[in-house]
């Protein structure tokens, strides 16, 4: 018998045996859909989170921040002035595994133009941040290397609240600002940000638009008394694939200037964002899903196959008397797994592509089912009843004709 005599046998014997073929399909259906549409939305998920890193710094970007000091400190720990404006400089000066080095301070002022007044985040950097960070001037440009230099009194303002103040982003440029009761002039108002996760989790840089920065140095010498603490170090690695050996570098630094490790090192963008983690959880719960029916449908389709082969022993016994070898028997009760489960995967990847699309649609998010993710589909379904079919035919091989004839 050949391979096509095998499958179209086996695609009798499925339909003959309708109910149980049914039920068969269910199981790989079922299991098939939940892996493709798992995989389709978590590769479109990964690929929003990949595109947020690349936005909040990429691959390769570092924060360091202080360490929350422990109950009893010890004596080195009290002697440390924590994360400075000197530690950056430091950085930028023997770290061989940086290309950028922003150091960060942050604070809540009060904010004032003409009649409008609000408080909100002030940030004070270098011009290496915005280089970190992708961030790019609207009109006007960003903090210069003069301006840290000079401690200037000059800021540059966020989309919203450039448009808050002064009605519209292009007419802040220029203007004055006053910080905590100190004029700062507009040097630059940057591009609006806009990154979402899905449809219900809004603008996930939307803290980008509502905050102006200003010179490191000008936040020290106006708002600190010249003290020089930092609230953060922003670092990016010479390679994306090198952001291991800078924190170990850059460990090893402040380690031997603080003479303790009091403080963190975290990638950016790590541990920040709920939405993501509900997303991994959900792909989770699907994948484990489409796991359990797919083995549930191997299940049912080795005992399926069982039941058949005890029904057609009579048939099998007169074909091996006719000179069938128990290859050829082997191979025709294989062909109608094949058979059932090349049906269960096609039906089943089209379940996926459906639910997929839904999914996409309603929630907002990028998915795609892929000619690739369909081999995976289809492959898997098809490794799925081959393994199930591998001991019913292998009874059905064993079959002794003498032994099978007595059946009527």
């Amino acid at each position: 018998m050949s391979l096509l005599e095998a499958l179209l046998v086996g695609l009798a014997e499925a339909r003959r045996h309708l109910g149980q073929t049914l039920l068969s399909l269910l199981g790989l259906i079922l299991g098939t859909g939940s892996i493709v549409t798992v995989l389709a939305l978590f590769g479109g998920q990964s690929k929003v989170t990949q595109d947020y890193i690349a936005e909040v710094g990429g691959f390769g970007t570092v924060i360091v921040r202080d360490r929350d000091q422990s109950q009893q400190p010890t004596a080195r720990e009290l002697a440390s002035r924590r994360l400075t404006y000197r530690d950056a400089k430091y950085l930028k000066e023997r770290a061989t595994t940086l290309s950028a080095v922003a150091p960060g301070y942050y604070g809540d002022f009060d904010f004032r133009a003409g009649g409008t007044h609000f408080r909100g985040p002030v940030v004070g950097t270098t011009p290496d941040y915005a280089i970190i960070n992708d961030i790019t001037p609207l009109v006007g440009r960003y903090l210069s290397e003069l301006d840290v230099q000079r401690k200037s009194r000059v800021t540059v303002l966020g989309w919203s609240y450039a448009d808050s103040l002064f009605g519209t982003p292009e007419a802040a440029l220029g203007q004055l600002v006053s910080l905590d009761g100190r004029s700062f002039t507009v040097v630059g108002v940057l591009e609006r940000e806009y990154f979402s996760f899905a449809v219900w989790s809004g603008n996930e840089l939307e803290y980008r638009n509502q905050r102006a920065y200003i010179p490191v140095t000008t936040a020290f010498n106006q708002f600190t008394g010249n003290d020089d603490r930092l609230s953060f170090l922003t670092l990016k690695a010479t390679a994306p694939t090198g952001a291991r050996g800078a924190q170990a570098q850059v460990t090893a630094l402040l380690r031997f200037r603080h003479g303790v490790e009091d403080f963190d090192i975290t990638p950016s963008g790590a541990g920040g964002n709920q939405d993501a983690d509900f997303f991994k959880l959900f792909n989770f719960i699907f994948l484990v899903v489409g796991v359990v029916s797919l083995i549930a449908g191997g299940v049912v389709i080795a005992n399926i196959l069982l039941a058949s082969v005890v029904e057609r022993v009579r048939e099998f016994g007169t074909r091996m008397a006719l000179g069938a070898t128990g290859l050829q028997i082997f191979a025709q009760v294989l062909a109608q797994v094949i058979v059932i489960a090349v049906i269960g995967g096609t039906l089943g990847l089209t379940l996926g592509w459906a639910l997929t699309g839904t999914v996409a649609y309603f929630m907002k998010m990028p998915a795609a089912v892929t000619p690739l993710l369909a081999g995976v589909a289809i492959g898997t379904s098809l490794a799925v009843g081959f393994v199930a079919g591998l001991y019913p035919a292998f009874r059905a091989a064993r079959l002794s004709p003498v032994e099978a004839l007595r059946y009527a």
